[in-house]
């Protein structure tokens, strides 16, 4: 509660207050009886859709970039007030919701629903850094409250998550685990997880993939998941 509290700029007391008079507010996502914890997207459509808060102007906004790879239909759209979950397992699924126009929301819903999904191209968001994902991204929820405003949830696998490389266009940084330390002579860019990206220049690795142990999106939580790593 004290969450809501601070979205709509009221305390404990006046949540509690809400909960009691509203049937429709929204129910526990988690927690326990006594502090318990709500879906924040859920939280924020309720308090819109009583007054309770306003879409201010001026709010921070995320652009996405989809495309779909079975026609190759190309999304670019704006997320104002972007909440983003980013897993911290690779089971599980990333989340970001915004406020969309129903213009995008009803591409974007198309979009994703093609195939396995769409690939982020590029996800800029306030607070991270570019990501992109390779795959499987789809609307999960599209919500409509107060004076009209959609707010819309979009998910893919965290699995499937990397970071954008500097100048790269699309696609996770991809590289690899070495076998052994590089050498002196290794001209292969470095990746913190201690990955490289193999460079045609490199006397040590060449174009090559040797010697790795696996390639995977780079800088994220797969990394430590690698046997052996």
């Amino acid at each position: 509660m004290t969450t809501i509290g601070r979205i709509a700029g009221v305390g404990r007391a006046a949540v509690a207050n809400w909960r009691r008079r509203h049937p429709d507010f929204p129910a526990p996502a988690g927690g326990t009886a006594t502090h318990p914890e709500f879906d924040r997207p859920a939280a924020v459509a309720w308090l819109l859709a009583h007054d309770k808060i306003t879409v201010p102007s001026g709010v921070p906004s995320a652009t996405l970039v989809l495309r779909a790879d079975g026609t190759g239909r190309e999304l670019r759209c704006r997320l104002d007030d972007p909440w983003l979950q980013l897993a911290t397992d690779a089971a599980d699924d990333d989340r970001i919701s915004g406020w969309m126009s129903d213009q995008d929301a009803d591409v974007l819903a198309a979009l994703t629903a093609e195939g396995e999904g769409a690939a982020v191209r590029r996800l800029a968001a306030p607070g991270t850094v570019p990501l992109t994902v390779l795959g499987g991204a789809r609307v999960i929820d599209r919500s409509r409250r107060g004076a009209g405003a959609l707010r819309v949830t979009v998910s893919w696998p965290g699995a499937l998550r990397g970071p954008l490389a500097p100048g790269q266009v699309g696609g996770p940084a991809r590289h690899g685990v070495p076998h052994t330390a590089p050498g002196p002579e290794c001209r292969c860019a470095r990746q913190t997880c201690g990955g490289i990206v193999p460079t045609p220049y490199c006397p040590e690795h060449g174009a090559t993939v040797e010697p790795v142990m696996a390639w995977h999106p780079g800088g994220g939580i797969r990394c430590a998941a690698l046997p052996g790593h």
